[in-house]
């Protein structure tokens, strides 16, 4: 008995002695904090008017969209950026790749993985990119860290989450500790990580005209977690958390917030892009920002350029405010990954099962979403093509404008969606693969070959690369 009571007791002390180490880094373990400034200047290399300044031509302006859709969209946008390396263009009397002239990438997502990966490390996406991420069980290993006893004491910390441990092994297995500061710009695109602010329900993006305004530094924000917060999912994912260090440096609002709080009506674009981003100015109310998956308020990567469009009264404004204003040919390529729904239940009488519809309460109204974005995106682009051809054509009506006029400027609207895909077999087994972290080797390759397949088949992609021929 005085055996057992004193091995009893030896139990008890072990276990305290582990209850007080884990509470004691429990207390220590924290995410990663954003730095604060004392002036804008230090994110000035993070305006989209930078890129103008870069050693791109300026006849076109190259703009490509990665929507979310975990792995499979990872892999569409992936194959895209393999098929515009593969294709050869003239442009300034110079021959290149036609991937070498793309000056933004926004991106949602599973589409972020693709587009920071290339932003920090160009080319060399072309080689290691498969193995590194594309053809790995992210979902298996993720889940392993996320149960492992080796960082139970990191989760039991009141400032230490899920997506904090998820956003440390995104470090490890892909971006390497680096920085926004390690983009290589203006040689490699601008690129726009898009996350939900899910405070004011609003699409927040990992550039200067967001971090200016709380007078954060961005050079020195991990990649990783601007990633994860892209791709964090409610749910399995907690938030991602910025300070809000409004009011303690030289920020001031653009010109053109401030006019639209003044003048435009409250049911405009521009003025709720105002509001929301004068929001931010209170610091006491929003001391702290939350974000969560970019595809809750853009799952395509679109809305960043219809919001940066409308700061201005027309694409001419902005063009030239962007420095750009010898552009004639601006194209866009939204690569879609949507999947498509299998509602098995609507063969059954009795109720849908409840995890068939946890799963459609979001899809529904993103893809419905998704549909009207891309939507208004082709109506916006026919003006911006009338604008920018009646400013270069001066005297002349844009009707009586030919496509082939010097003056004129041309537009290119190209998707890739697997819904394009003829095969209905083929287009069905990639629609219907899952939107997770975790793929086949042989699906990420029918991915990668849609993707230039269906760019081979569109006639807007062949006209552009006609153009620049």
């Amino acid at each position: 008995m005085r055996y057992l009571k004193i091995v009893y007791t030896s139990v008890l002390k072990i276990i305290a002695g582990l209850m007080a180490v884990l509470a004691l880094t429990a207390c220590t373990a924290h995410y990663t904090v954003n730095t604060q400034i004392a002036t804008v200047q230090a994110v000035e290399r993070y305006y989209l008017r930078n890129q103008a300044e870069s050693q791109k031509s300026e006849e076109l302006l190259l703009i490509l969209t990665f929507s979310g859709g975990g792995t499979r969209a990872a892999a569409l946008s992936y194959g895209v950026l393999k098929a515009l390396a593969d294709t050869q263009v003239v442009v300034g009397g110079k021959k290149l790749r036609l991937l070498d002239e793309v000056d933004v990438i926004s991106s949602v997502s599973g589409g972020s993985f693709t587009s920071a990966y290339y932003g920090l490390f160009g080319d060399r996406i072309l080689k290691d990119f498969e193995p590194k991420f594309l053809n790995r069980d992210v979902e298996g290993e993720l889940a392993f860290e996320l149960i492992s006893p080796s960082n139970w004491s990191k989760l039991a910390s009141s400032y230490y989450d899920r997506s904090d441990l998820v956003a440390e092994y995104f470090d490890e297995i892909l971006f390497e500790g680096k920085t926004f500061g390690d983009f290589q710009l203006p040689r490699l695109p601008l690129i726009a990580i898009n996350a939900t602010d899910i405070a004011l329900g609003s699409q927040f993006t990992f550039l200067a005209d967001q971090f200016a305004p709380i007078c954060a530094d961005l050079s020195s924000y991990p990649v990783s977690r601007a990633v994860t917060a892209s791709a964090a999912v409610p749910g399995p994912f907690s938030t991602i958390v910025l300070k809000n260090y409004a009011g303690t440096c030289d920020y001031r609002l653009p010109e053109w917030v401030a006019r639209s709080l003044r003048e435009d009506q409250p049911v405009t674009r521009r003025y709720q892009n105002a509001r929301i981003l004068s929001s931010y100015l209170d610091a006491e109310k929003y001391a702290y920002i939350h974000l969560f998956d970019g595809g809750l308020s853009d799952n395509l990567g679109v809305r960043f350029i219809l919001n940066y469009n409308a700061q201005r009264e027309n694409i001419r404004e902005q063009m030239h405010a962007l420095g750009l204003q010898n552009t004639h040919k601006l194209a866009i390529i939204v690569v879609n990954a949507r999947g498509q729904v299998q509602p098995h239940f609507a063969k059954k009488r009795e109720s849908a099962p409840i995890i068939d519809t946890i799963g459609l309460i979001s899809s529904i109204p993103l893809d419905r979403y998704s549909f009207d974005t891309l939507d208004l995106l082709r109506r916006d682009i026919e003006g911006w093509q009338k604008s920018i051809t009646a400013a270069r054509c001066k005297g002349a009506t844009v009707a009586s404008i030919s496509p082939e006029d010097e003056c004129g400027a041309r537009t290119y609207l190209i998707e890739v969606s697997l819904d394009q895909i003829p095969d209905e077999a083929e287009r069905q087994h990639l629609m219907n693969l899952p939107t997770s972290f975790k793929l086949k080797a042989k699906d990420v390759d029918r991915l990668r070959d849609a993707a230039r397949d269906i760019l081979s088949a569109s006639d807007d992609y062949q006209r552009l690369v006609s153009d620049l021929q």
